[in-house]
């Protein structure tokens, strides 16, 4: 800013509390290999996070306000007058940032496969120069702060578990870099800069916001869902709705899973799909013929207007609902909603 403003138009920029600074080495790290704080080392593909902060925040200022000193066109007083301008146009963050830190990003590293694959690809490109790499990763959570990865990186990649550990962290380490900024971004009301390197991952982020906040992606994954389980079109023989049972059942918990299960099935294919209609239809007792089936195929004209609009601030918070096998199988939330409750929606059409 120097450069372009001289020494006179930056100190009178900031004079006028036209801009404010973030001077901040809070972040969060990862250390299941470190054995910092007493810690037991982990093995490979276990990661363990902590927040880290400087030691002495003065000193820490005051190391960053030394490449002033560089600066071709000051001078020794105009540098110390402008180290005391930045100094205070800096605007530390709330206090409670540290405890709100980890949050957003393990929500993101748990619920949000998309973006964590997102960030893995950047960093195989950036690192090893590889694009395009067919893997796959499962995040399980082994304690509050610490997840253990199952993957097939190390052979899709062609490169050691050690290199596929270190590639899977730093992917790691840019979600929770983005979730921190628009943390910041959100507690500032102020847009943060972005390095070059941070902004594909950004957008990355925007662009699974924007597509999980449409209704036409929920609607195209519907209608794939229900063309491969080969169900009938609804006709004048299905019956009318019954509007107070629809709005009594519209919350439950097996709606709720239904929508779910919606919501993921962009992430399968055709053959995962079948097989989990299969199942659907074996635990529900849904014939393709029947009335139900004929229920389910009016779900797929107007099943997004039973998706209630207060869904989509929960995904504009945070991230995509995963989709988790083991819990729809012990008692299928789906199967429920399809053989139990959707069906009671409509009664037999009177004359």
């Amino acid at each position: 800013m120097t450069k372009y403003l001289g020494y006179e138009g930056l100190r009178d920029l900031l004079n006028a509390k036209l801009i404010e600074i973030r001077c901040e080495c809070l972040q969060l790290a990862q250390i299941a290999q470190s054995g910092l704080f007493g810690d037991k080392v982990l093995p490979l593909f276990h990661y363990r996070f902590h927040v880290i902060d400087a030691r002495d925040r003065r000193e820490y200022v005051h190391g960053c306000l030394q490449s002033l000193h560089s600066a071709a066109n000051l001078r020794g007083k105009q540098v110390v007058k402008l180290k005391g301008a930045v100094a205070a146009a800096i605007r530390r963050p709330p206090d409670d940032l540290r405890t709100r830190l980890f949050a957003p990003f393990h929500y993101e590293l748990v619920h949000n496969p998309n973006l964590l694959c997102k960030s893995i690809e950047h960093a195989l490109h950036e690192q090893l120069g590889l694009t395009k790499v067919p893997f796959t990763i499962t995040v399980h959570e082994e304690a509050c702060d610490t997840v253990r990865v199952e993957t097939d990186l190390p052979g899709r990649a062609k490169i050691s578990e050690p290199e596929a550990h270190k590639i899977i962290e730093r992917g790691m380490m840019g979600v929770a870099g983005l979730s921190q900024t628009i943390l910041e971004m959100q507690d500032y009301s102020a847009i943060s800069g972005f390095r070059d390197e941070d902004m594909p991952l950004f957008r990355d982020k925007l662009s699974l916001l924007a597509e999980a906040a449409s209704s036409e992606g929920h609607e195209r994954d519907f209608q794939r869902v229900l063309d491969i389980a080969g169900l009938p079109d609804v006709d004048a023989d299905t019956g009318p709705i019954r509007v107070e049972r629809l709005l009594a059942i519209r919350e439950s918990s097996e709606a709720q899973e239904f929508r779910d299960w919606l919501g993921t099935v962009g992430q399968a294919t055709d053959s995962e799909i079948r097989e989990r209609i299969a199942s659907l239809r074996a635990k529900a007792g849904v014939k393709v013929g029947s009335t139900a089936g004929k229920a389910m195929r009016f779900l797929a004209i107007t099943g997004i207007g039973l998706v209630p609009h207060a869904a989509v601030p929960a995904i504009a918070l945070g991230a995509l609902d995963q989709f988790v096998l083991e819990r729809l199988l012990p008692r299928s939330g789906v199967a429920a909603f399809v053989n139990e409750l959707y069906p009671s929606i409509f009664s037999a059409r009177r004359d």
